[in-house]
């Protein structure tokens, strides 16, 4: 295990200097990239002669182990250039970094004007590195994971029903990627088209791709006050939010592998419903039809795909349009996207099994099968889908009692644990559309910074951490 987790800071040390040389180029302060560099190369060489490499692939229980202790390690080796930099203090800096690489895009730097190019520009780099993790980092990084890459590759993608077969990981990964990567350019192009700098393009394409959210200025998407753009990030934070393995489909079957696809037509008409119903309460205040409908429809993608951009104070609208914004930031994106959240998925499967179990009140002798998208779910998905939704449930509810605890409103509370764990980032009142996480208390920070990685890697992964057989000798640890 200490070998593979050697191997994935080497990677990370190659990827820091990327903010260094940019630095050096600008005449910005470089030490802070040099430290980081050093640490992650440091790291590296101590795990990859403390572990031996292993022939025979990785068990289930090292591959979660290695995917829980590498976002950890990165989290905080990504933290280096805030706090040596004297941008922001540890806590701070700690919890800036995991809101970039976990995608929630939530931030505690209050100007963003005063901070270097080079830090805007790692701050976006990690939004693109956790947003490439959920489908490709580990698996690409670290080929001999056995019968653990598969399942970590679910786990990782956020995708609780099983393939028929399993595809070849690195294969896979390398697909993904040159999707992940075509998406990044043509997004960048296509901001850069519409009015942005090209430092604004590339940085705001790195986090739309990874539905992250952070922004080079302190206004987000309203900055720009640019109709072009919106629509622009609209289109790009779509097609973030569906299953990048459905583009794969698409190259080899053509539409038909989207037009098949029940996940993706439940989250785009999600996505229009929670539009019109907006647009027409806009419309009702007072607001003109082509801005309710371009306000409305951007609002619904950035907190569907749960990348947290933001072109209006949604805090302000009407209690409906605001209880839309709650739900899609609770349900979240497709499986095998960037995306946070529940996962459509999960829903339709916890609608399936309810379905069933009414069913089966009024037969209990029925031996039924649940289908869904042409494909028969077994007992096992639906249980895990249904174990997924009590956890989470269960987890939304525990951090509202502690940021309540912690001073805030109850509505607050609610809205700040469902966009952490979802990691979406914008919440609602002191945590809302036009604020950031500066204020909150330590504890409360402590919280988010928890409910952010737990959200991001599809909550039992972190939990299995804390279990005290977990880490017994005997189950072969390397």
């Amino acid at each position: 295990m200490s070998f593979f987790l050697g191997r994935l800071l080497s990677g990370f040390a190659v990827v820091a200097l990327v903010p260094f040389l940019f630095a050096l180029a600008a005449g910005e302060a470089v030490q802070p990239f040099l430290m980081m560099f050093a640490l992650s190369a440091g790291l590296s060489a101590v795990l990859r002669r403390s572990g031996a490499r292993r022939a025979d692939g990785l068990s289930l229980r090292e591959g979660i182990a290695i995917t829980s202790l590498g976002w950890l390690l990165c989290s905080g080796i990504g933290s280096v250039p805030y706090i040596l930099g004297g941008h922001l203090g540890v806590i701070d800096g700690v919890l800036e970094s995991i809101s970039g690489f976990t995608g929630a895009g939530a931030t505690v730097i209050t100007a963003l004007s005063q901070i270097p190019d080079s830090v805007l520009l790692w701050r976006s780099m990690t939004h693109w590195i956790g947003g490439l993790g959920i489908v490709v980092f580990f698996i690409a990084l670290l080929p001999q994971f056995g019968e653990g890459a598969a399942r970590i590759f679910e786990t990782e993608s956020g995708t609780p029903v099983p393939a028929r077969t399993r595809p070849r990981m690195k294969t896979t990964a390398q697909a993904l990627f040159a999707i992940y990567l075509t998406l990044t350019i043509a997004a960048s192009l296509a901001y850069w088209a519409a009015g942005m700098t090209m430092f604004d393009a590339v940085n705001h394409s790195m986090s739309t791709i990874a539905t992250g959210g952070f922004s080079t200025h302190d206004e987000s998407a309203a900055y720009f006050h640019s109709p072009a753009i919106e629509w622009c990030m609209i289109l790009f934070m779509l097609l973030c939010g569906v299953d990048f393995g459905m583009y794969i489909g698409m190259l080899r079957d053509g539409a038909k592998a989207a037009l098949k696809n029940v996940e993706m037509r439940f989250f785009l008409a999600m996505v229009l419903v929670s539009t019109l119903v907006m647009a027409a309460e806009l419309l009702a205040s007072g607001m003109d039809v082509g801005e309710a409908v371009r306000t409305s429809m951007f609002q619904s993608a950035t907190v569907s795909s749960t990348t947290g951009f933001v072109s209006a104070d949604f805090d302000q609208w009407p209690p409906l349009s605001k209880m839309c914004l709650l739900f899609m930031m609770a349900v979240g994106g497709c499986s095998g996207s960037t995306a946070g959240g529940i996962k459509v998925i999960r829903i339709l499967l916890v609608a399936k099994l309810i379905g069933l179990g009414g069913r089966r009140a009024l037969s209990p002798s029925a031996r039924e099968e649940v289908r869904l998208g042409g494909r028969t779910v077994s007992r096992e998905v639906l249980m895990g889908a249904g174990y997924f939704l009590f956890t989470y449930c269960a987890l939304v509810s525990l951090w509202s009692l502690i940021f309540a605890w912690d001073g805030s409103s109850a509505f607050d509370s609610i809205a700040l644990a469902v966009t952490t764990m979802g990691n979406v980032g914008p919440g609602f009142g002191d945590w809302g559309a036009t604020c950031n996480y500066a204020a909150l208390p330590t504890l409360s920070k402590l919280t988010v910074a928890a409910s952010m990685l737990i959200g991001r890697l599809e909550i039992f992964p972190m939990l299995a951490l804390f279990r005290p057989g977990f880490w017994k000798k005997e189950r072969g640890w390397d």
